[in-house]
């Protein structure tokens, strides 16, 4: 019969202080806190940055919103302000901007956006992205076939002629752009823990337009991917 092993000492304690989930120093550290929205009827959580030499807090370290009680308050058509976050590939931008974080796995930059909700998921709401468009750059055609045209008036007629006349929305707020184009090509996922904010809406009708186009580019970008395999 073989020796029996002797049992192996349990492992000590962790010495690294991120493998232990603690701030890289004692200098900082992080508190929680509690947010009531009122007009929402939501609670968010957060975990607050602090500096405990300077005794000031930092920003917030982590949040996370009630999801059930927000999940109401959005509905398909509905134009909305949520954070889009994306890897940050812009070269010239300034070293300090507050809008773009280094992590180990890549540059990130974020931003508040405006979109239009598609529908709801289990976790969260399916988006379309709008844009303004008001850099002096030309854009190709082809870009421009990826996009419709949205507005507040009725007097703009956008630049996406494909598309036909721009899609009717309802801005509440003057402080957003009243002619844009919503990007169909680039559908983001807003988790509902997430902040949104309700900016607007389209009415029915418009809604179900903007599902036809969008419907029409999907099957015209689905052809040409098929096509490679038959080629």
């Amino acid at each position: 019969m073989p020796p029996r092993r002797a049992p192996s000492a349990p492992p000590g304690p962790r010495v690294s202080r991120r493998l232990r989930g603690l701030p890289p120093s004692d200098e900082f550290t992080l508190y929680e806190a509690r947010q009531y929205i009122h007009y929402m009827n939501v609670n968010v959580k957060k975990k607050i940055k602090y500096n405990l030499a300077k005794r000031e807090d930092l920003g917030e370290w982590a949040y996370r919103v009630d999801r059930r009680n927000q999940r109401q308050h959005f509905f398909p058509g509905q134009i909305i302000l949520a954070v889009h976050a994306h890897p940050q590939t812009v070269l010239d931008k300034a070293f300090n901007d507050q809008d773009v974080a280094t992590t180990h796995q890549s540059p990130v930059a974020a931003k508040m956006r405006v979109m239009v909700v598609l529908h709801e998921t289990f976790t969260g709401l399916l988006c379309l992205p709008m844009y303004t468009h008001q850099s002096s750059t030309p854009l190709p055609p082809a870009r421009w076939a990826e996009m419709v045209s949205i507005s507040h008036n009725l007097t703009w007629q956008g630049n996406t002629r494909w598309a036909g006349l721009p899609l009717r929305m309802t801005i509440h707020n003057t402080q957003y752009a009243h002619d844009s184009f919503i990007h169909l090509t680039e559908p983001i996922h807003v988790q509902l823990e997430s902040r949104i904010c309700d900016v607007g809406y389209m009415s029915g009708g418009e809604y179900c337009r903007l599902m036809d186009l969008l419907q029409y580019k999907e099957d015209e970008l689905r052809n040409q991917a098929f096509a490679l395999y038959a080629a």
